[in-house]
């Protein structure tokens, strides 16, 4: 009599506690109570580079249409002598200078890349490469105090761009990806603004 007395007090307890710990293993339908989602699995090297070549890709087309609508004006070119941490090859076929170009860009998107503009034989077409040595010059032509920043595009920025070039062709082009920056072959003068050496701490 009592073991029947005690189960029947203590069966709705055990009843209870099955029901509350069923509950929580899945919440009731309606419920705001946040679901936890499986772990994402790992991507795998093949889906890294995909992802990686995509953005790779979009950028180069972004680089590549840079240009949009702008415009590309040369103000002049003269053989350089003055600081550049650029270096003819005294080991190479053909001798080297370096060449300084003035030039004025406007109208180009922010995804223009000045390291992208390729100079190349005015006559051959032959092409020396790009990625010049770039300094920012005043709206005049002088170089630009170093704190000075250039205006964002699109708005116009004058920019002194320096190649190396071989020591013989008379005038150059200027191509940004494939497209001609310039409708006629420029000359080279011979000399015009350098740039200071920088100071010596």
């Amino acid at each position: 009599m009592n073991f029947m007395k005690s189960s029947f007090f203590y069966l709705p307890a055990v009843v209870l506690m099955l029901f509350v710990s069923a509950c929580s293993d899945s919440a009731p339908s309606g419920s705001d109570a946040p679901v936890i989602a499986p772990d994402a699995a790992e991507p795998t090297p093949s889906a890294q580079k995909q992802v990686v070549d995509e953005i790779i890709r979009v950028r180069a087309q972004q680089q590549a249409e840079g240009l949009g609508s702008g415009k590309v004006k040369v103000n002049g070119a003269w053989n350089y002598t003055g600081y550049s941490w650029l270096a003819p090859d005294p080991a190479a076929a053909i001798t080297a200078r370096l060449v300084a170009i003035d030039l004025t860009i406007s109208g180009q998107t922010p995804f223009f890349d000045y390291d992208d503009i390729e100079i190349v034989d005015g006559v051959s077409k032959l092409s020396y490469g790009s990625d010049p040595q770039i300094a920012l010059l005043t709206d005049s032509g002088e170089l630009a105090p170093p704190a000075q920043v250039p205006r964002p595009a699109p708005e116009r920025n004058r920019w002194l761009l320096i190649y190396g070039f071989p020591e013989k062709t008379e005038s150059f082009l200027l191509y940004y990806w494939g497209k001609s920056l310039t409708p006629n072959a420029q000359p080279i003068a011979p000399g015009g603004l350098e740039l200071p050496h920088p100071a010596e701490n």
